[in-house]
């Protein structure tokens, strides 16, 4: 039988229970940021003809970038280096199922956090294009009459968000316990690989381009 809990998993440390889904979001935060200080030696040593790390690194911005020009214009200076750090942290929490560790992003509390962040980062945006009194403003149009249902379309964004993300994520651990339990042992291994790529890079790319979206039509 599979049990199902939406619950996070305890972690104690001493009588404090901080949740397993913090520790391996701190696990992960502190191999990001090994990474970034080891890439950050490669860096200094860029050329202008890009090779090896470098175009990989350049390729991923750039992308990211032109990405995000095409859906906010001039604002995806400001906006890309957010997205960027938003989809490296569900990425690598998520992704971290595959080494046998319970992901982040199965965590309500996880995807909340970050549904909050994107919905700080979509009104954040606004105001700098807008300034406040225009912020403001966009929740009258296209009527006045418009204005509660405008307002409640805003503030629900974030629980949306984390819900939507914490279900995927969820609902893919599931599916790949049934999978465990009908078919024979190499073959859930090779596709749990398979399926838990693609699935984090889905769930990533949608999760990235969700903000992008809300901040073009609160900029408009």
């Amino acid at each position: 039988m599979i049990e199902v809990s939406i619950m996070p998993e305890p972690f104690y440390i001493g009588s404090l229970n901080v949740g397993l889904s913090v520790v391996v979001s701190w696990g992960v935060i502190a191999a990001i940021i090994l990474l970034l200080l080891l890439a950050q030696k490669r860096i200094r040593n860029f050329t202008e003809l890009p090779r090896g790390l470098q175009s990989v690194l350049e390729l991923m911005v750039g992308a990211l970038h032109d990405f995000a020009r095409s859906q906010v214009g001039d604002k995806a200076d400001f906006v890309a280096p957010a997205i960027l750090t938003l989809m490296v942290y569900v990425f690598a929490t998520t992704f971290i199922e595959l080494f046998g560790l319970p992901p982040a992003t199965e965590d309500i509390n996880c995807t909340l956090g970050l549904g909050l962040s994107a919905f700080l980062l979509v009104n954040v945006t606004a105001v700098r294009s807008l300034g406040l009194r225009g912020r403001l403003a966009a929740w009258t149009k296209p009527s006045a009459a418009a204005t509660p249902i405008r307002v409640l379309t805003d503030f629900i964004t974030p629980f949306s968000m984390a819900v939507r993300l914490f279900a995927n994520v969820l609902a893919g651990g599931v599916i790949m316990k049934l999978v465990y339990m009908v078919v024979p042992i190499a073959v859930p291994a090779a596709l749990g690989v398979y399926f838990n790529i693609l699935h984090v890079a889905i769930q990533t790319f949608v999760f990235g381009m969700l903000p992008l979206l809300y901040i073009s039509e609160a900029t408009e």
